[in-house]
């Protein structure tokens, strides 16, 4: 569908301008692997993007990869959601995003 191509896109793009395994690109890559159905390993791939980002310093996409990891254990009915919900919340407020911390309060209950 138009949503699977336009990710597509987006990654092969960032692939072509990262030399190395970057969280965008450990991002995208996990979000790929989810809408393919090879998920099989998602939560520990967002880890792996959650981390890089962290060690790169790049807060607010530590923040987008911690919700979309809640995202996804959410829809699998894994009870680590809550975790990674709460872990975003605190980094979002951290980086001064405090209108997409209030959205993720009240959404999740963090």
């Amino acid at each position: 569908d138009k949503w699977k191509k336009y990710a597509l896109e987006c990654f092969e793009k960032e692939k072509k301008l990262t030399s190395s395994r970057s969280h965008r690109l450990l991002i995208l890559e996990t979000e790929i692997d989810t809408l393919t159905s090879k998920a099989n390993n998602a939560v520990i791939d967002f880890d792996k993007a959650i981390n890089a980002a962290r060690e790169s310093e790049h807060i607010h996409e530590e923040a987008f990869a911690n919700e979309r990891a809640g995202d996804f254990c959410l829809s699998q009915g894994d009870i680590r959601a809550s975790q990674y919900y709460g872990q975003a919340y605190r980094l979002y407020l951290q980086w001064g995003a405090r209108g997409k911390a209030a959205l993720l309060k009240r959404d999740y209950s963090v």
